[in-house]
């Protein structure tokens, strides 16, 4: 009888141990901020609502790792919960998608700040060009251009005023500073 003794102590502290779970509550206190603790708030706080959460420690064979925490289940926070949850450290994917959106975004911004310094070049180099035409125009000195047949012909007063007009229309489009 007496070996039997010490193997049901043995028994019955091994079991009183493996059935104790920690009990964490979580609540929200008066100034917004989420609270954890292993004891109930106070009951004298008007408004608080405590949660239990379940902390089991869960075996290798269910988790896949020794000492992994079971945790509430991360899409159904609101409110406080979710503001917790945004303000948690991020995981390591989390930080790679943020490093390409990032990375893309820049990529994006850099290909129009291009495109528009391009169009602002060739605005400027069509803005001068018609400048300096209208001022050729404006001269009176005799000037040619080419008619349908590619001929070289003298502009009369006709085709000289056509010509300004549309000299001071490339300037109205492209001298825009």
């Amino acid at each position: 009888m007496k070996p039997l003794l010490p193997l049901l102590s043995a028994i019955a502290i091994l079991l009183a141990t493996a059935t104790v779970a920690a009990q964490v509550y979580k609540w929200v206190d008066k100034d917004g901020k989420v609270q954890y603790s292993d004891v109930p708030p106070p009951s004298d706080v008007k408004g608080v609502v405590p949660k239990k959460i379940d902390m089991r420690v869960t075996s290798p064979t269910q988790a896949g790792n020794a000492g992994t925490v079971a945790l509430p289940n991360a899409a159904s926070k609101t409110g406080a919960d979710a503001k917790a949850a945004k303000d948690a450290p991020k995981t390591l994917a989390d930080k790679s998608k943020d490093f390409e959106k990032r990375r893309t975004d820049e990529a994006e911004a850099q290909k129009k700040s291009a495109a528009t310094e391009r169009i602002a070049k060739a605005d400027q180099a069509r803005c001068t060009e018609a400048t300096r035409f209208l001022g050729e125009l404006d001269s009176g000195r005799p000037m040619s251009a080419s008619n349908d047949k590619g001929e070289r012909v003298i502009l009369d007063e006709s085709g000289r005023a056509a010509q300004v007009e549309r000299a001071r229309k490339a300037m109205t489009e492209s001298c825009r500073n």
